[in-house]
């Protein structure tokens, strides 16, 4: 994922610019990975955009599937 891959996720999830450019900056000096970047956001009070942890993620239940025979 290129930074501007990463500038483009952070806009069209609502992230300030100011916020997304001091993302960026930090992750220029601790190096760039979904975890590192999802931390940031989250002290800045955002969501995680680059990481999902499928226990916590609203999903279909197996029985919400129904009966494929």
């Amino acid at each position: 994922m290129t930074i501007s891959d990463i500038e483009f996720e952070m806009k069209i999830n609502d992230v300030d610019d100011s916020d997304i450019a001091a993302i960026i900056d930090v992750c220029k000096i601790k190096g760039f990975s979904a975890e590192g970047l999802d931390e940031e956001l989250v002290k800045r009070g955002y969501d995680k955009i680059f990481t999902v942890n499928y226990d916590d993620a609203d999903g279909y239940e197996e029985e919400d599937w129904g009966d494929f025979e």
